[in-house]
């Protein structure tokens, strides 16, 4: 079961990881759309399974609310595949 947090125009998804069950997966929205990186890749952060909801939360309202850290989330998820 997905859980689902929305701060602002950001909706984040929060699941299993399908491609491993050890992490959870959340993916994130803006405007009801996939918010995707540099690449056009929708962008995700993932977190250990056990990792506690506050923390998952923690990271979704940054996310939605402090300019700098979403840039830098996004240039890291850019530069991941590199």
């Amino acid at each position: 079961m997905a859980e689902r947090y929305e701060f602002s125009a950001f909706c984040f998804e929060v699941g299993p990881d399908p491609q491993n069950p050890k992490q959870q997966r959340v993916l994130v929205f803006k405007d009801g759309l996939p918010f995707t990186d540099l690449h056009g890749a929708q962008v995700t952060k993932k977190f250990a399974a056990k990792a506690g909801p506050e923390r998952v939360e923690q990271f979704c309202r940054r996310f939605a609310q402090d300019d700098a850290f979403r840039t830098q989330t996004l240039l890291k998820h850019a530069f991941a595949c590199c």
